[in-house]
């Protein structure tokens, strides 16, 4: 009876020992399990955004062979970091070269320089069609300033060098029809900037003595676009 007790306490030991030797094993493989996981790496892309607005000074009123001049602000935001380009158009510009008329009819127009013609994806490192002017040439022209805002947007081959009226290095054209929408400058890769760039154009009109009096209008539109 005493062998039996004996054996059966030995075996309850073993057992025991077997199952604590189970209970150990167990847990030292989910502890090796969860001591080595596998990295995870977030990746995520920021879109482009765009925000774009314009303000006007209009012209005086004119006196023919004296000159006027108004300029357009333009007013760019982006997180775009190839930059970004603007391109212009005449609304109404008609085949007679003029852009402006009474009314907006297209019957009594204003005279209007040689459109600018720069293909929309045109590099403003190629030379345009923009000239020097004098200031009795009676025509509505337009140009980008040089010394415009926070961005490098202009393009000396386009529009010259000097913001001086009627000077060898100042460039201007007269503004492109709406089928010929043009480039007229780009701030292109590592102009990006947290702020706000802000660019000016410039306008100069001048009229012969025959140029009938009233209210004329030119429509015109501008359209920021970023860079692939």
């Amino acid at each position: 009876m005493f062998e039996y007790i004996a054996l059966s306490i030995k075996n309850d030991i073993y057992l025991l020992g077997v199952a604590l030797m189970i209970a150990l094993l167990a847990f030292s493989g989910f502890y090796a399990k969860h001591a080595y996981g596998e990295a995870v790496n977030l990746t995520v892309t920021v879109a482009s955004t765009l925000s774009f607005t314009t303000s006007t000074n209009q012209f005086s009123n004119l006196t023919p062979a004296t000159p006027v001049q108004a300029t357009t602000t333009l007013s760019v935001t982006t997180n775009n970091a190839p930059g970004w380009n603007v391109t212009l158009s005449c609304d109404d510009r008609t085949l007679t070269v003029a852009c402006g008329s009474i009314g907006g009819l297209n019957v009594t127009e204003l005279p209007d320089g040689t459109g600018w013609i720069v293909a929309a994806a045109t590099a403003t490192t190629t030379g345009g069609n923009a000239a020097s002017i004098s200031s009795g040439d009676d025509f509505l022209y337009f140009r980008v300033m040089s010394a415009s805002g926070s961005v490098p947007f202009l393009s000396t081959a386009w529009w010259g060098t000097s913001d001086t009226m009627f000077n060898a290095s100042q460039k201007w054209a007269g503004i492109a029809s709406s089928t010929n929408v043009s480039r007229i400058g780009n701030a292109g890769s590592g102009s990006y900037s947290a702020s706000t760039h802000l660019n000016t154009v410039q306008y100069y009109l001048d009229v012969g003595a025959s140029q009938q009096t009233g209210a004329y209008e030119a429509p015109l539109t501008y359209s920021a676009t970023v860079n692939p």
